[in-house]
């Protein structure tokens, strides 16, 4: 797990270290996700549906502590070592509990605390496009290297492990604590959002609640579906996230956003119904491609067709956090009784949904010229 830090040293970086191993730290937590749900739903004795309540709850806390941090305190270096010394104590504590409701709770926990230090990050490279590259980047390159050591250490049988190795991992930033920066609070006027930009918005809530839906129980897919060995799943997780890699730092124009979004959908679809273990290494492959070319290509699409885009940034964001939060819990209902085809069905038919939207406004509206 000390991988990715020491990456972050060789790494050319304009961002301060302290923000960007937080921020490595925030996408290992979150990408443990799917290969931590089928062994949690073992370990607690209970269906795999009622284990993604973790997920929904760490998710839903995430938004919480994401939207309302700023409005409760202020950037600065306390924030982000509380932040991580309660994200490392709600880790230990869900290795020993016993309860899954207490479980539940710790991940709650986690997921506040990750929300604010994702605030924190964003507050201070906001504006700042090679910046706030730096913080997207780190996602899918822990990714790569976080999924195969989660592996292993679901392959030994002890999925509490992993939950200590996230906890002393989330210590790790406190050696680079950053120098932060009290951005202006001065209040400003809110601006209503044209049709067409709540159009874009609407679709990427409705694309991140079917792709999240599917994603969080992937593995969970692999193995009841697919019979793979924990350790292979977290290498397929891995390959998703090295193919995320060049997609997200593309720097050319992403024309059609929806159709990328349409074509994950698709393979959600597959992933539900396909019995090859090649057909579903393929498809989170494709996944991986597609997601981070649909996702920079939708914010562009929503930025030239407002007139406030820096207002309706954030509430893609909100939006998008919401739509995380609520798939788990969509999913948990569509798997209740074990099958895994109507959660395809039902999600993929949402990204198709949410592609088409997406075309469709790029095609029918024009740009609308900027005002702020």
């Amino acid at each position: 797990m000390q991988v990715p830090f020491r990456l972050l040293n060789a790494l050319r970086l304009h961002t301060e270290i302290g923000l960007v191993a937080a921020m490595a730290v925030a996408m290992a937590t979150f990408s443990a996700t799917p290969l931590v749900l089928a062994p949690l739903a073992t370990e607690f004795a209970v269906s795999t549906g009622t284990a993604a309540l973790f997920s929904a709850a760490q998710l839903g806390s995430f938004v919480v502590g994401s939207w309302t941090a700023g409005r409760v305190v202020d950037p600065s270096r306390r924030v982000f070592v509380i932040g991580l010394v309660t994200l490392s104590a709600a880790n230990v504590v869900a290795a020993f509990v016993g309860s899954f409701v207490v479980l539940v709770v710790t991940r709650s926990v986690s997921g506040l605390a990750l929300g604010v230090l994702t605030w924190l990050a964003y507050s201070q490279v906001f504006g700042d496009d090679e910046r706030t590259g730096d913080i997207t980047t780190v996602g899918p390159l822990t990714a790569v290297v976080s999924a195969p050591i989660i592996g292993v250490l679901l392959e030994l049988g002890d999925v509490r492990a992993v939950f200590l190795v996230l906890a002393g991992v989330s210590l790790v930033p406190l050696v680079w604590v950053p120098s932060i920066v009290v951005p202006d609070r001065t209040p400003t006027g809110r601006n209503r959002a044209v049709r067409a930009a709540l159009v874009v918005i609407a679709a990427l809530t409705i694309a991140t609640l079917g792709g999240s839906a599917v994603f969080v129980f992937m593995g969970a897919i692999a193995a009841d579906r697919y019979g793979m060995s924990a350790l292979v799943i977290s290498l397929a997780f891995s390959a998703n996230a090295l193919v995320s890699i060049p997609t997200a730092r593309f720097r050319g124009r992403r024309r059609f956003a929806g159709g990328y979004f349409a074509l994950t959908g698709v393979c959600a679809v597959i992933s539900t119904q396909a019995d090859q273990s090649a057909v579903l290494w393929i498809v989170l492959c494709v996944w991986g491609g597609a997601f981070w070319m649909a996702v920079p290509g939708s914010y562009t699409l929503l930025a030239e067709r407002s007139r406030f885009p820096t207002e309706r940034a954030g509430d893609a964001q909100a939006a998008m956090a919401f739509g995380r939060a609520l798939g788990p819990l969509v999913a948990g209902a569509l798997v209740a009784g074990g099958e895994y085809a109507a959660l395809g069905w039902v999600c993929g038919g949402l990204l198709v949904v949410a592609g088409a939207l997406l075309v469709a406004v790029e095609l029918v509206v024009p740009p609308i010229r900027a005002e702020a």
